[in-house]
């Protein structure tokens, strides 16, 4: 019988070497499954390597997923979509990652055609608590994979802040058309930025309402208005050519995130905190729904970590409502199937 759409069913997952994980096959039926085991047992390495072989990214690079003292690692997924089954392989190395779709070399542009996963985790608390890159990567991949044109302004903006950057290290001479091309791309970005904040921002107060009480906040951050980006960089000149470095534009812009109107990095508990993570995950992953009209999988990693009996129950109720969700943790919900795993061996 064909899988449910949105269902993701993990076939001989062969990491060969990804970290500590054994287990040669993970197959999760549809509805909730539950990863259940002690610390550094191997939760977290299934849940990346099922968001690195369904096109995801994370945080901290590829080498370091691979297991001490080989060079490289791969996994392969069998998925049914409303487009059919297909088959995605990723191989990790020194040189980088390849993916295969259908057994033919595919791009992470190629990729962006399917539902993916969202992947929720602990470490999702410094979207609120850290820095303004960490809201940016955020945003940026968010965006990506909802656009191949932001993925290429993305990188060209990247280029010429490189360029413009370099020039101001050996004196601003030719600045002027490093300027225009950082103006160039950094408009567009900036509008999609826009665009997308608009869609996002309802989905995440509604999440957040489901959590916790209290109205949560998005508004972007802009370093500059566009229609002055051009004259701001010319104005900024003498002080970027002191500091080396460009100080205005897309690449220094923040997401603000307020609860009730008071800046959450500052004033939100460290329960409130985790709530607006999930919230903006949350909402990342029912936008997603909307544009592919079927749920990406879900992966929640230390599902009930600092979430108190409502928090969890309101994580739980959405989990359960999908065509397909897989939580990991030290215990169970007490609902729907339970995988135990333990150094790296699912049983």
């Amino acid at each position: 019988m064909p899988l449910a759409y949105g269902v993701v069913r993990l076939l001989r997952l062969r990491q060969n070497n990804f970290r500590n994980l054994v287990s040669a096959e993970f197959l999760p039926p549809p509805g909730l499954t539950t990863i259940v085991g002690g610390n550094a047992q191997g939760k977290t390495n299934l849940l990346e390597a099922i968001e690195l072989v369904l096109g995801g990214d994370l945080r901290n690079g590829m080498l370091e997923r691979i297991a001490f003292g080989q060079s490289e690692a791969w996994m392969y997924a069998e998925i049914e979509t409303q487009f059919g089954p297909s088959r995605l392989e990723v191989k990790l190395s020194r040189e980088g990652r390849e993916h295969r779709l259908n057994e033919a070399p595919a791009s992470l542009r190629e990729l962006a055609q399917l539902p993916g996963a969202v992947l929720l985790g602990p470490e999702d608390l410094e979207l609120v608590l850290g820095g303004p890159e960490e809201r940016r990567r955020f945003l940026d991949l968010l965006l990506s994979r909802f656009s191949a044109r932001y993925r290429a302004i993305t990188s060209a903006y990247g280029r010429a802040l490189s360029q413009r950057n370099a020039v101001l290290k050996l004196g601003g001479k030719g600045i002027g058309v490093w300027n225009a091309e950082l103006v160039k791309y950094g408009l567009e970005m900036l509008s999609l930025r826009r665009r997308m904040l608009a869609k996002l921002a309802p989905l995440a107060r509604e999440a957040y309402a489901e959590l916790a009480p209290g109205e949560l906040g998005l508004e972007l951050l802009e370093t500059v208005e566009p229609e002055r980006f051009l004259g701001a960089l010319e104005d900024s000149l003498l002080e970027d050519l002191e500091r080396g470095v460009t100080q205005l534009g897309p690449h220094r812009d923040d997401l603000s995130l307020t609860l009730s109107g008071r800046e959450a990095a500052k004033f939100a508990s460290r329960g409130e905190a985790r709530s607006i993570a999930l919230a903006l995950r949350l909402a990342e992953h029912r936008l997603l729904w909307q544009h592919y009209e079927e749920a990406p999988l879900l992966l929640v990693d230390e599902w009930h970590t600092e979430l108190d009996t409502w928090r969890r129950g309101a994580l739980l109720a959405y989990a359960a409502s999908l065509p397909q969700a897989i939580l990991a943790g030290l215990e169970t919900p007490g609902m729907g199937a339970v995988v135990h795993i333990e150094a790296g061996v699912l049983r």
